[in-house]
């Protein structure tokens, strides 16, 4: 065991390098950008608070952790990334630092199970350069260096694959219970794992045929993956109706699976994920194989391995109606291993096949670094740093404006000021379905009634982003109380980034009103869940 590991110390070494480089170019000084990022991190120290306090109430517990720190989602996904995450809070502290870091151990995971795969059909580099171009491409890339579930889930199912390919190969029953275990982890990860279970029958069904419908291994198998599955649909149902809507319709679909743009809609975004070079040498891998013009000694196996993969995968987003680029991470890896067949099996010499492919692989990477950085935002933690010096013990503070998450992940990483309750003006003042375009309901509210509610619960404080969603008449009100005399600006904080981005600076407002000191409770709705929840403010 010990030789086969020596065997693998060079990739491992590689790939290791990869994540260290991904780290450092990356944001991790709560600089966030993409608005699911910091909420996947605050669920994850939603898990370590949870432990860490063991209360006796847990659902009021989660109820008024909410109400604290109104960015959490930790029904609305799949929990598996989040409890992983906790142990990790607890040791290195609550900083977008340590999310990322254990995005970092996902990736590092993801890279080798793709070397493992890529090298039972080629060789030593080629292998490595397969597991290192799911770092150098700029779509894994932009994905993987943000706290998101792409990388970690598809972590799992690369290493479940790797089983699948060892079951095809030897048919040890282990390998195929490993791999509905691992495939059940992705799925606990990100719930579009689920589409690869299909793969695993494809590729059963391919190699042993009707004797695979005899083998109490498959049927057990199968059982496992059925019953492993049942928790997760439940929880879908219960609590991410907006998961299914976005399967079934989407007002602002990017393209309607009733459409052949629908569906061709993720081939468009291979060039930008992938980049032409190796997207090339991915599509030509099975073009030159069905021409009989490519050897690439993959086994039949691993042919219908890669290509179910990919196709499958492929026809299941293309299903869904809510279309994101970043989900085509799913299938990327079976295309990276076909590339990685190509110039070793096309060039007289398959040595040097392997150190061309290497070089595009790194001349990739290199585009990504210089061409394609992961956006970050920064002035949010300024924002939450100016709050915790100077509002009194157990402010209430609202926030306002599009990065709330950022806001709030922010304020909770500041351990000595957990006091602070924020909330959030879109909760107090709007009945939002998920994102705007689905569907808003606005609260009728004169702008004396928002200064007096501001009041009741005691906001000593209110950061707020300029003209956010004014063209919502009560959004205008409220920063028009803003504005008034019942308020004072107290500081300015800018908003910089390197990318365009409409909020470019954060005011900070302090109420002049009389503050209430007992606020009392506050019920808020939870229309992503179908849920409400109360919990009280201030103290």
């Amino acid at each position: 065991m010990m030789q086969r590991l020596a065997d693998h110390r060079l990739a491992a070494a590689v790939f290791a390098l990869g994540a260290v480089c991904l780290y450092l170019t990356a944001p991790h000084h709560g600089e966030f950008w993409w608005s699911d990022s910091p909420r996947h991190a605050l669920n994850g120290v939603f898990i370590k608070d949870l432990i860490a306090q063991m209360p006796h109430d847990p659902k009021a517990w989660a109820m008024q952790y909410y109400v604290k720190y109104p960015a959490l989602t930790i029904l609305f996904y799949p929990p598996l990334f989040y409890v992983v995450s906790a142990p990790f809070y607890a040791v290195l502290g609550v900083s977008q630092s340590t999310g990322l870091v254990v995005v970092m151990l996902h990736y590092f995971a993801l890279a080798l199970g793709t070397y493992m795969l890529a090298r039972r059909w080629t060789g030593e580099i080629a292998a490595i350069a397969a597991g290192l171009a799911v770092m150098a491409v700029p779509g894994m890339a932009l994905w993987g260096r943000q706290i998101m579930l792409e990388v970690p889930s598809l972590a799992f199912a690369v290493w479940a694959m790797v089983a699948l390919e060892r079951f095809a190969a030897a048919e040890k029953p282990r390998m195929l219970y490993l791999c509905v275990l691992l495939l059940l982890c992705s799925a606990y990860t990100k719930l579009n794992a689920a589409f690869l279970f299909p793969v695993v029958g494809v590729v059963v069904l391919s190699e042993r045929g009707k004797a695979a419908l005899s083998d109490k291994h498959v049927w057990f198998a199968a059982a496992l993956a059925v019953i492993g599955l049942i928790p997760l649909a439940l929880l879908t149902l219960k609590f991410g109706s907006a998961n299914v809507q976005s399967v079934m319709s989407v007002p602002d679909a990017a393209a309607s699976r009733t459409t052949l743009a629908g569906w061709t809609w993720y081939l468009r975004q291979m060039p930008g994920l992938v980049g032409w070079p190796l997207l090339a040498l991915g599509f030509a891998a099975p073009l030159l194989g069905l021409l009989g013009t490519l050897k690439t000694g993959v086994s039949r196996a691993g042919i219908v391995l890669l290509v179910s993969w990919f196709v499958v995968g492929y026809l299941a987003l293309s299903f869904i109606d809510l279309k994101e680029a970043r989900h085509a991470l799913l299938i990327l890896p079976p295309l990276l291993i076909a590339a990685a067949t190509v110039l070793p099996a096309l060039l007289p010499e398959r040595r040097l096949g392997e150190l061309l492919l290497a070089a595009v692989v790194v001349g990739t990477g290199v585009y990504t670094w210089m061409y394609a950085p992961v956006p970050r935002i920064d002035g949010y933690r300024q924002a939450a740093e100016w709050i915790a010096a100077h509002a009194p013990k157990d402010a209430v503070v609202v926030f306002s404006g599009k990065r709330d998450g950022a806001y709030v992940f922010n304020m909770r990483s500041i351990e000595g000021r957990r006091d602070i309750t924020t909330l959030r003006s879109d909760k107090l003042l709007l009945t939002v379905a998920v994102r705007r375009q689905l569907g808003v309901k606005q609260k009728q509210m004169s702008e004396s009634e928002m200064a007096d509610m501001l009041d009741r619960y005691g906001v000593s404080y209110v950061v707020a982003q300029d003209d956010f969603w004014i063209d919502l008449p009560v959004m205008e009100r409220f920063q028009n109380v803003l504005r008034s005399r019942h308020f004072a600006e107290v500081a300015r904080i800018p908003v910089t980034s390197n990318i365009p981005v409409p909020d470019r600076v954060l005011h900070i407002y302090r109420n002049l009103g009389p503050l209430n000191p007992h606020p009392g409770s506050l019920v808020l709705d939870l229309a992503i869940i179908g849920q409400k929840v109360s919990g009280s403010v201030g103290k």
